[in-house]
């Protein structure tokens, strides 16, 4: 738990209730131990989306499509989210619950590995959203970066690991030693103003410069 207790209730308290479908992704997710944004991450996800204007918009790891329908709430009418997860029957899950939520017409979901699929992708994007294989970050980002136009929102979800990367440098796990390196090398990156919130498990949020 990144937040203490109280605090982590006092946010789930006041937060919007989710819509009927929403309540039932989430509980499907729990049910089935998916992992899925939590609400706050999901809430901020739109909102940013909302304060960009954004029309054309990258996600990695669509799992049931938790973000993926937050995300395209925040879309413009026009707008579009490329999706990419690689287990086939929560890319069919996602799919199912989008058209429900009536988002179908905004989102191209893809069952393909994110590292080669995004290198297939054309022209700019204005938001992207991370949240794919840990240990594969450093691989989206590579491929991501150069898809981003000037002023682009890029989001990078779980970055604190639990709160794992507090840990001793020179000790703790390799999982959380990658992604203190991973964590630097967004935070400093002369192509980008970011910063890490300790919104749901970490959350990094960079602009594109």
């Amino acid at each position: 738990m990144i937040l203490t207790e109280s605090v982590s209730g006092y946010v789930e308290r006041v937060r919007s209730a989710p819509d009927r479908l929403l309540a039932e992704m989430e509980t499907h997710a729990q049910r089935d131990a998916i992992p899925v944004v939590v609400p706050a991450t999901g809430q901020l996800l739109q909102v940013l989306a909302l304060a960009v204007h954004a029309r054309r918009a990258l996600e990695v790891g669509t799992a049931i499509g938790v973000s993926t329908l937050y995300i395209a709430r925040g879309l413009a009418p026009d707008g579009e989210v490329v999706s990419f997860e690689v287990d086939a029957e929560r890319h069919a899950t996602a799919g199912e619950y989008l058209e429900r939520a009536g988002v179908g017409d905004r989102v191209d979901l893809r069952c393909k590995d994110a590292r080669a699929g995004l290198l297939e992708l054309e022209g700019k994007f204005d938001f992207a959203f991370l949240d794919g294989v840990k240990a594969e970050y450093g691989a989206y980002f590579e491929a991501v970066l150069p898809l981003l136009d000037d002023g682009a929102v890029l989001v990078i979800d779980n970055v604190l690991l639990s709160g794992s990367v507090a840990g001793p440098e020179d000790g703790g796990s390799e999982r959380a030693s990658m992604m203190r390196s991973f964590n630097e090398r967004i935070l400093h990156h002369p192509e980008l103003t970011a910063t890490l919130t300790p919104v749901g498990d970490g959350v990094i949020v960079a602009v594109r410069q």
